[in-house]
């Protein structure tokens, strides 16, 4: 048997679909997306500590926030100045007090593939109070701008995933998991502090690290590297610290110095055993105060 449905039908169930239209684009046209950045920013400021300044914002379709020349800043930290950043919100999960964005961020605004880091965030609620999620991309980042302190060069690519749990005592940052992978190419390090103030730069074709963090010791997973100046592998752990350049470090690595380190060894006075000979140093001190010693 076969179901007609009358004439009516068609037009009722025309008209519903237009009101339901025209309601949606009343809402999207009257949302008050000033209110709504204005308000991600601050939050932002409180659940990061960090200085935010936006120098213009744009709405972007489909209902999405687009910030230009956003700059990061803290006394501890060098400026990281970032040439675009969108973010696609969930519109009806703002509306219910949850929160999720996808996220791209533009160090560089001369290129659209290079200097990107993409990822999405979702918390439980707007002010970030609960659980957060955060999964991502980096995507050739030019370290230089990042860490222009401390390298004159390099490429990097990356992925996260990490879980973050609200603290719970006042002495404790974060509580959660997740695990972050990196690889560096083409990577000149400055400044590697060796003692009696002196300082040495080492070059590096690639680089790669791997962290697997809960609560607030990160496990390093990976920890190798090969160039002109030699290869290393390496383990431990860092323990994270607020502020972050003030985080543990406790690593131990096996060097195997290459004829470019052993050169810089010479000129700087300092003893080099011949090119692929191992010799094991630790790592300690603070991610913004790291010692080696022998």
């Amino acid at each position: 048997m076969t179901i007609k449905w009358p004439e009516a039908w068609g037009a009722i169930l025309a008209w519903i679909a237009a009101g339901i239209c025209i309601l949606a684009i009343c809402v999207l046209a009257t949302f008050p997306y000033g209110m709504l950045q204005a308000r991600v920013v601050e939050e932002l400021k409180r659940a990061t500590a960090l200085d935010i300044r936006v120098a213009d914002w744009t709405m972007g379709l489909p209902l999405s926030l687009e910030w230009r020349h956003v700059t990061l800043s803290k006394p501890d930290i060098t400026p990281i100045e970032m040439a675009g950043l969108q973010a696609k919100l969930g519109v009806l999960k703002a509306l219910s007090g949850t929160l999720g964005l996808d996220i791209l961020v533009q160090l560089d605004g001369n290129s659209s593939r290079t200097n990107l880091a993409k990822g999405t965030l979702t918390a439980a609620s707007f002010s970030l109070a609960g659980p957060v999620a955060i999964t991502g991309q980096l995507q050739q980042v030019d370290l230089s701008k990042i860490l222009r302190r401390y390298v004159t060069r390099g490429t990097l690519n990356g992925d996260f995933s990490h879980r973050i749990e609200p603290g719970r005592s006042g002495t404790t940052i974060m509580k959660g998991e997740g695990t972050w992978t990196a690889e560096a190419t083409d990577l000149v390090i400055d400044q590697i502090p060796v003692g009696n103030g002196r300082t040495v730069s080492l070059t590096f074709s690639s680089v790669s690290a791997g962290l697997s963090c809960r609560d607030l010791r990160c496990d390093v997973t990976q920890l190798n590297g090969e160039g002109i100046d030699g290869s290393f592998t390496g383990d431990g752990q860092i323990t994270i610290q607020q502020p972050l350049p003030n985080s543990r470090l406790a690593l131990t690595v096996t060097v195997v110095p290459g004829p470019g380190f052993v050169s810089k060894a010479g000129t700087l006075g300092l003893p080099a055993p011949p090119p692929g000979t191992p010799m094991t140093v630790k790592i300690v001190g603070t991610l913004a105060q790291a010692r080696i010693a022998l």
